[in-house]
């Protein structure tokens, strides 16, 4: 399985020294600038030496600070095994039946290629030990919150979706330690998410984002999911990474319950009544 620049960059963050670290942390919160700098400017930017900048990217294997930079603005491109095909409005309804089922199709395979299991596995340890989750989540996003409080649930996990800005700042403000702040965003860049991640960890919670790698969201987080955001490649309908994000939520729900040692995937009996009352 690929693993992006970013990705690999956060996951030797932990093995810097200072001066790297200063490095890797301006490079992982505005690689979309660092890809058009000298390496002057990245010294001048991370208060380090130049010679720090070519042994921060001789650490991953590139010769010189140009095929990093080459590397690195490659990673932020989704990885594409098939081209999506855009819809456009001149689209006949059968183009736009076939068009989005086979991006969504092509999502799901990006998504195979890029996910981390590992990072599922341990998203699925902390929520299982938890003692209640907060679900956070805004715009587009709030569907897939509510969709995980509903699964959760069915697991008999202590957990509600937080929708609204008073909603979500009156529990961030109020975290305890062992509870999780489990935070969905697309792009890992929305503001209220990120201030709502570092004043739940004030408290002594725990973070868990869904979002992209490399973003200021997944900097302030304790345990994350890297999933790339490829709705840029979508002219009309923006799926893909909502879609992704629900199966990311699927995973963990089976994660937790095989964990658990559950018979049952959840307590579907108990508590989906439309199961049991059919006419």
């Amino acid at each position: 399985m690929a693993t992006s620049l970013l990705q690999r960059i956060l996951q030797e963050s932990g093995q810097m020294g200072a001066a790297e670290l200063r490095v890797a942390r301006y490079v992982s919160a505005n690689p979309g600038e660092v890809i058009h700098m000298s390496m002057a400017r990245l010294s001048q930017e991370c208060d380090v030496s130049d010679p720090t900048i070519m042994r921060f990217c001789r650490r991953f294997d590139f010769q010189g600070y140009q095929d990093f930079k080459l590397h690195l603005a490659q990673s932020l491109v989704p990885s594409a095994p098939f081209a999506y095909e855009q819809i456009v409005p001149n689209d006949s309804i059968q183009n736009v039946v076939r068009k989005t089922a086979r991006n969504s199709l092509n999502a799901i395979q990006r998504l195979l290629e890029d996910l981390d299991a590992k990072e599922v596995e341990a998203g699925a340890s902390l929520l299982r030990t938890a003692d209640w989750v907060g679900i956070y989540a805004s715009g587009i996003s709030e569907i897939t919150a509510l969709d995980a409080e509903h699964k959760f649930q069915r697991l008999g996990m202590r957990c509600a979706a937080l929708i609204g800005r008073k909603k979500q700042w009156l529990h961030a403000e109020t975290a305890r330690p062992n509870e999780v702040a489990l935070i969905f965003s697309q792009s890992g860049h929305t503001k209220r998410m990120i201030d709502i991640a570092i004043a739940a960890r004030a408290k002594g919670a725990r973070v868990f984002s869904v979002t992209a790698a490399g973003s200021p969201l997944a900097q302030v987080s304790d345990v994350l999911i890297g999933v790339l955001p490829y709705d840029r490649t979508e002219l009309m309908t923006p799926l893909a990474s909502r879609l992704n994000h629900h199966l990311v939520v699927n995973m963990l729900v089976t994660a937790i319950a095989i964990t658990s040692g559950s018979e049952f995937p959840d307590q579907l009996p108990a508590l989906d009544f439309w199961q049991t009352e059919k006419i």
